[in-house]
């Protein structure tokens, strides 16, 4: 029986919505820092998994578009320890070497083939596009009934954009994901490191050019 569950995700993946939309239709607990670490984290070591209980947790990972996260990374790195990544093009920021990574594109790449791979080993987890969750709360929520075993009948919709510090007000959620389109040689840069297998697997297309 699901009791519990722990989110993982990049940052700008509705980490923070997911999480308020299932604490808002399903009674179980949010698992914190203190179970596997950072929600934001490459995924953890199945050495990791070992010390930990799993019985009766959901592990649940989040996923976004990397055209329009990389424009949301960029607006809002939360990279605390260089400031100065603010300040870059959109066009430098690409390419701009980010945490332990090439750029922010290998990270989307590494962490999140990461996920998916946790994802396919686990028997308790769900995958949850950040597109999906915003066009369909309804196909989520019925997922999550079906998972957890639980017969919740009536949905709490989220429609407030939400991050970390809360709802932002004048935000909404469809707009947040329908991010501008970027220019052309931008857009060769991007797909040249994107890797296409991962995007094959979340069903994203590769943007033409």
């Amino acid at each position: 029986m699901i009791k519990s569950f722990k989110i993982f995700g990049e940052r700008h993946t509705g980490t923070n919505v997911v999480n308020i939309f299932i604490k808002h239709n399903f009674a179980l607990e949010a698992k914190g820092f203190e179970f596997l670490g950072w929600k934001h984290r490459l995924a953890p070591t199945n050495q990791e998994l070992k010390k930990h209980k799993l019985d009766g947790v959901l592990f649940i990972f989040t996923f976004r578009s990397p055209y329009s996260w990389l424009r949301a990374m960029h607006r809002e790195p939360y990279c605390y320890h260089y400031p100065d990544i603010s300040k870059l093009s959109f066009e430098e920021f690409i390419t701009f070497q980010i945490e332990d990574y090439e750029n922010s594109i290998s990270m989307w790449n590494i962490k999140n083939k990461s996920y998916l791979n946790l994802a396919e080993q686990l028997t308790n987890s769900i995958v949850i596009k950040l597109e999906d969750f915003a066009s369909n709360q309804q196909e989520i929520f019925t997922r999550l009934n079906q998972i957890t075993n639980n017969d919740v009948s009536v949905m709490t919709t989220i429609k407030s954009y939400l991050n970390g510090r809360g709802v932002i007000e004048g935000r909404d959620l469809h707009k947040n994901i329908s991010m501008d389109k970027v220019p052309l040689e931008t857009l060769r840069v991007i797909n040249s490191f994107i890797d296409k297998e991962i995007m094959e697997k979340l069903n994203y297309k590769i943007e033409e050019f």
